[in-house]
C-alpha cells in the first residue's frame, strides 16, 4: 500500500465504512427504517415507472411490447421526441452572473447631479485648503495671532460623506462584477471538463428522456483532489478510478482474500509498475453533474410537485453496483464479495414487484463472485439533515450519516426538467410525449399492417378445373417470369383463358387504411405536424403557419421551463463554487486575476447568482438584440459620463464576438474619430471649406443617418 499512499497527513481520513465492526442495535434499526421508506416510496411510485419502461419501448420501437414480431411499424412516436428534443435542447446555454437586486448607497441618490456637486464642493475645499495661511500680526501688540483654518464650503461635510459613500458602493460593485465573471469562467471549465460525456451531450439526453418519460434529473456534486466521489457516474478526467482499484486490490491482496496464482496479482504488480514510472499522478476537484434516470430517483409519496419536490421529506436516488465495485468505493465487503464466505440469499419478499435484482452469491458454476447487481441508495432525509448510503441486502450504512457533500438552499441538489405538467390529486408523474401518442402510434400501425394484408390478399389468383393441366404445367406458370414464354401439355384445341379463369377480387380502397386523421389527432395532442415528420402535407399554406405558431408557443412553454431549470443549475453551483473552492484552485484555473473572497453561508446564498441568459435554449432571435442595441447607441454615446470602453464591450457582446478588448485598448489614444478631427487642417481656399459646400460637405466623420426600412419583428424571441 506504501505506492498508493499519496494523500497528505491531514488527508488520510477515509470515510469509507467499516464492514467487519458490529453494528449496534440503534443503526441496524434506522438502517431497516431507511429500507422500508425507501421500499414504500418505490412502491407508491411503481405504476409510474412501470409505465415510463414502457414509454421507453415505445420510442425506441414504435410499438407496445404486444404488437406482434413482423408486424408492420413506423416509429412515429421516436420521430417526434427527436424533432421536440432539437426544439428545446439547449444548444449553447451561456451563464451569466448577476448581481441581486440591492441599494449599495446609504447617502447618494444615485443621481449625476448629485455627486458632480458634491465632487465641486470637495475639490474647491481640497484647494482651499491646499492654499498656504499667513500668520496675521496684532498691530497694537506686535503678536501674531494664531492661524485659523480655512473657511469650507458650505455642505462639505454632506458632500464628503456623499463622495465617501459612492466611492465604497462602487467599490463593492467592482468587486461583485468580478466575483461574477469568476464564477462564469469557472462554471464554464467545469461543464466542459466532464466525463465520460459532456455538459451538453448530458443535458441532450436529459431533454431526450424528460420527452420519452415526462420528467429529467439533474444533480449536482463536487469531486474532491483527495477522497472518493461516493454515487457519482460523471466526474472529471483524472487518476481517481485508477486509483480506487488498485488500492482495493491492495487491501485484498493484503488480507488475503487473493490467491496467489489469480490473475489480479499480475494486474496489481504491473500497474504499481507502471504507477510508480510516472512522474505525476493527477487529481483534480471541481463541479461534477450526474443525469439519473428517470426511474433511479425516487421522490417522498407524500410530494406534491416534481419542481422543487414541494411537499417531500425525503428523497433517494437508486444506483446498481456490484460488490466489487461497492468495495472500491466504500470500502465495504458485501455478501457475493469474497468467494471464501457463502453469503445469506436474499429475500425478495418485501419487494414491491420492480425489477428483480440476482442474489449476492459467492463464486458458483466457474462464475466470479460480487458480478451480480446489488442496489444502492442514497436517501436524503430532511428532517434530520443528513444522507445516508444503504444496500438492499446489507444491515449496516455503507458510509457513515453525514450532511449533504454540498451546499444548496433547498437541501438535496436534484432538480426536475417536468413536461406536459397538469394538475392530477392521484399521480405525481406527468404523462410523457411517447405516452399521449400511444393510441395515434397503434393506429398508425395498425392502419399499415391492415392495407399491407389487404395488399397481400388483393394479388392476382388464377382457379382451374381438375384435369385441364398436369402438374408440370402448374408448377411452371407459378414461377414464370415477367414475358417468359411457358410451354405447357394440353388439348392444342383448347384457348388458356377457357383453362384458368382470373377470380374476381375487389380493390383495395384507400379511405380504409387512410391516416390523415390519425396525423390530425397527434397535432392536437402532441402539437406535431405532418411535414415536420418528414411527411408531405395536404393542408395549405395557412392552416400549415398556424399550426406551427401553435406548436411554436406549447415549446416556448417547455423552453421556459427548460431555462428556468437552468438558471436553478447555475445558482445552485455558483453556491457550491464559493464555499468549496480555495482560491488558490481558482486562480489556478480562471488566471491571476480571479476575485474569490471568504464568503459565510449567508453571503453566499443571498450575494450573488448565476442566471442562464434569455435564449440560450433555442434560437434566440440576434436580429432583436442587434437592432435595439444600433437605437440605443447614438443616445448612449451623447450622454456625458458614459464610460467609451463600455460602450464598445457591449457592443462586441451584443453581436457575440469573441474579440478581447484588452489587447486593443491603450491609455492615453484618443478614439479613432477623434483622431480624425484633429488630424484635418484648416484649407487655405475657403472655397475649399467643407462647411460652405452645401449638403456635398461638411463633417464626412459624422454618424450615419438611420437606415430606412422595418427593424426585426419584436415579440417572440424564437424563430
Amino acid at each position: 500500500m506504501d505506492e498508493l499512499d499519496m494523500k497528505p497527513a491531514e488527508a488520510q481520513v477515509d470515510a469509507r465504512g467499516d464492514s467487519d465492526k458490529e453494528p449496534s442495535a440503534s443503526e441496524m434499526n434506522l438502517v431497516t427504517q431507511i429500507k422500508a421508506r425507501v421500499r414504500e416510496d418505490r412502491a407508491a411510485h411503481k405504476k409510474a415507472f412501470d409505465r415510463m419502461r414502457e414509454d421507453m419501448f415505445l420510442a425506441r420501437h414504435g410499438c407496445d411490447k404486444d404488437w406482434p414480431t413482423g408486424h408492420y411499424r413506423a416509429n412515429v412516436v421516436g420521430r417526434h421526441i427527436r424533432s421536440k428534443t432539437a426544439a428545446l435542447y439547449a444548444k449553447n446555454p451561456r451563464v451569466v452572473a448577476r448581481r441581486a437586486p440591492r441599494m449599495d448607497f446609504a447617502v447618494w441618490d444615485e443621481t449625476a447631479g448629485a455627486f458632480q456637486l458634491a465632487m465641486q464642493t470637495v475639490t474647491q475645499a481640497q484647494a482651499i485648503a491646499a492654499q498656504p495661511q499667513a500668520p496675521v500680526v496684532d498691530p497694537t501688540t506686535g503678536f501674531a495671532a494664531p492661524v485659523q483654518p480655512p473657511a469650507l464650503p458650505p455642505g462639505f461635510a454632506e458632500a464628503q460623506q456623499l463622495v465617501a459613500d459612492v466611492m465604497q458602493g462602487l467599490a463593492r460593485r467592482r468587486d461583485i462584477q468580478r466575483l461574477g465573471k469568476t464564477l462564469e469562467t469557472l462554471y464554464d471549465y467545469f461543464t466542459r471538463e466532464l466525463q465520460p460525456v459532456t455538459f451538453k451531450t448530458a443535458l441532450k439526453q436529459m431533454v431526450r428522456r424528460a420527452c420519452t418519460t415526462g420528467v429529467g434529473y439533474i444533480e449536482i456534486g463536487f469531486q474532491r483532489e483527495y477522497g472518493r466521489s461516493e454515487a457519482h457516474a460523471s466526474q472529471i478526467a483524472d487518476a481517481r478510478a485508477r486509483l480506487d482499484h488498485l488500492r482495493a486490490l491492495a487491501e485484498r491482496q493484503s488480507a488475503g482474500e487473493i490467491d496467489a496464482t489469480r490473475g489480479e496479482i499480475f494486474e496489481l504488480e504491473r500497474s504499481l509498475q507502471d504507477l510508480t514510472a510516472q512522474p505525476e499522478i493527477v487529481l483534480r476537484e471541481g463541479l461534477v453533474f450526474d443525469f439519473p434516470d428517470s426511474t433511479r430517483v425516487i421522490p417522498d409519496r407524500l410530494c406534491k410537485n416534481l419542481v422543487g419536490f414541494q411537499g417531500a421529506r425525503r428523497l433517494t436516488i437508486e444506483y446498481e453496483y456490484t460488490a466489487d465495485r461497492v468495495f472500491e468505493i466504500f470500502g465495504v465487503k458485501l455478501p457475493g464479495f469474497s468467494s471464501d464466505a457463502p453469503a445469506p440469499a436474499h429475500d425478495h419478499s418485501e419487494d414491491d414487484g420492480g425489477d428483480t435484482l440476482l442474489d449476492l452469491r459467492p463464486e458458483t458454476d466457474g462464475a466470479p463472485g460480487g458480478k451480480a447487481p446489488v442496489r444502492v441508495w442514497k436517501h436524503y432525509d430532511v428532517a434530520s439533515g443528513l444522507v445516508y448510503f444503504v444496500a438492499e441486502n446489507y444491515d449496516k450504512f455503507l458510509k457513515e450519516p453525514s450532511s449533504p457533500d454540498v451546499f444548496v438552499e433547498s437541501f438535496w441538489p436534484v432538480y426536475a426538467l417536468v413536461l406536459n405538467e397538469t394538475e392530477d390529486e392521484e399521480e405525481l408523474f406527468p404523462l410523457s410525449d411517447a405516452r399521449l401518442l400511444l393510441h395515434q402510434q397503434a393506429e398508425y400501425n395498425r392502419a399499415r399492417q391492415g392495407q399491407r394484408e389487404h395488399r397481400r390478399a388483393a394479388r392476382p389468383r388464377f382457379v382451374a378445373s381438375r384435369g385441364t393441366l398436369d402438374e408440370d404445367a402448374i408448377v411452371k406458370l407459378q414461377g414464370a417470369k415477367p414475358f417468359e414464354v411457358v410451354l405447357v401439355n394440353k388439348d392444342p384445341q383448347a384457348k388458356i383463358g377457357d383453362l384458368l379463369e382470373a377470380v374476381r377480387i375487389p380493390g383495395v380502397d384507400p379511405n380504409l387504411y387512410e391516416t390523415g386523421q390519425i396525423m390530425s389527432d397527434m397535432e392536437i395532442v402532441a402539437g406535431t405536424q405532418e411535414a415536420q415528420l418528414g411527411a408531405v402535407s395536404k393542408s395549405t399554406a395557412t392552416e400549415s403557419a398556424i399550426a406551427a405558431n401553435s406548436a411554436a408557443s406549447a415549446d416556448g412553454s417547455a423552453i421556459d421551463d427548460l431555462d428556468a431549470l437552468l438558471t436553478v443549475v447555475a445558482r445552485a453551483s455558483g453556491q457550491i463554487l464559493l464555499k468549496e473552492m480555495s482560491e488558490e484552485k481558482v486562480k489556478e484555473i480562471v488566471g491571476p486575476g480571479a476575485f474569490w473572497p471568504q464568503l459565510t453561508l449567508a453571503e453566499i446564498a443571498g450575494e450573488i447568482y448565476l442566471d442562464v441568459e434569455a435564449g440560450s435554449t433555442g434560437k434566440p432571435n440576434r436580429a432583436v438584440e442587434i437592432d435595439n442595441w444600433v437605437k440605443m447607441f447614438p443616445a448612449l454615446s451623447q450622454t456625458p459620463g458614459i464610460a467609451p470602453e463600455w460602450l464598445a464591450k457591449e457592443t462586441i457582446r451584443r453581436l457575440d464576438d469573441k474579440t478581447d478588448m484588452t489587447e486593443a485598448l491603450a491609455a492615453g489614444i484618443p478614439a479613432l474619430l477623434a483622431q480624425n478631427r484633429q488630424a484635418q487642417t484648416a484649407p487655405p481656399d475657403p472655397q475649399k471649406d467643407p462647411a460652405n459646400q452645401g449638403e456635398k460637405g461638411g463633417d464626412k466623420t459624422a454618424s450615419p443617418a438611420a437606415q430606412a426600412g422595418t427593424g426585426a419583428a419584436f415579440g417572440s424571441n424564437q424563430l
